[in-house]
């Protein structure tokens, strides 16, 4: 759906029956990456974050956050598919800053506390996180118990990069709802909530002043980049929401 070419024909036969049933759903993605472009300058060159640890990142391919920030910066990357992995391995082997290890988004300690991590982040916590394009495929509980977990590690000084996956998208919708059984027939499942309800699920966490920003708005772009049944079944977001969050600082 990116355009890219590390990928299986199994992956490019659900692409292509989703993108029969949702032809928004190509340019929702390339959205999606595009706003980790502007993620990338956010956190380093404005936030000033040195350290970017990012879950469940997939093939760190097209624009991934290693060849957008600047030289120097530290990028942990993680994925739970041990065949990706081992290709992120050979694609970054002459990238020294950039480490990629086999980790569950569900469960972010495992990987924070993990020893190689440890010993890259040397005590500090004034890192940035990330969780992008990942959330809908976690479960609630899951989704609540990342965001309590993250926040028993952080601190004030730590900001997680959070994507509200698909807010806003009708589950009742008869695209939807076949998109939904190809996720499932492929193993995977594909959570569709609200914006409202992600703000609660990620609590104590709280967005920036900007709080969740749409994708057509973080590209300014207008509804005229989609069409009448784009917007009834994905609503105005542009496929989704990002926000940065933080902790309370009282």
């Amino acid at each position: 759906l990116l355009g890219g070419h590390h990928n299986f024909e199994v992956d490019r036969q659900a692409a292509e029956q989703i993108r029969a049933l949702l032809p928004f759903i190509e340019k929702g993605m390339r959205l999606q990456r595009w706003c980790l472009q502007d993620v990338a300058e956010e956190l380093t060159q404005k936030r000033g974050y040195s350290i970017i640890v990012d879950f469940a990142s997939g093939l760190p391919t097209n624009d991934h956050f290693h060849e957008l920030v600047p030289e120097g910066t530290t990028i942990i990357y993680s994925d739970n598919d041990p065949l990706v992995v081992e290709y992120a391995h050979e694609i970054l082997q002459d990238h020294p800053n950039v480490h990629f290890f086999l980790a569950d988004a569900a469960r972010p300690l495992d990987l924070l506390n993990r020893p190689e991590v440890a010993s890259i982040l040397g005590g500090r916590r004034d890192v940035a996180l990330v969780h992008w394009g990942i959330a809908a495929f976690l479960s609630d509980e899951q989704v609540a118990g990342v965001a309590r977990s993250l926040a028993e590690w952080a601190t004030p000084e730590t900001c997680w990069t959070f994507n509200a996956q698909a807010a806003g998208a009708r589950a009742d919708d008869p695209a939807t709802m076949e998109v939904l059984k190809i996720y499932k027939q492929f193993g995977t499942s594909f959570h569709l909530r609200s914006l409202e309800q992600y703000q609660t699920l990620v609590q104590p966490w709280q967005p920036d002043e900007r709080g969740f920003i749409s994708f057509l708005d973080w590209h300014g772009l207008d509804e005229n980049v989609m069409s009448e049944e784009d917007l009834r079944v994905v609503s105005k977001s542009g496929g989704g929401y990002g926000a940065y969050l933080q902790l309370p600082k009282d």
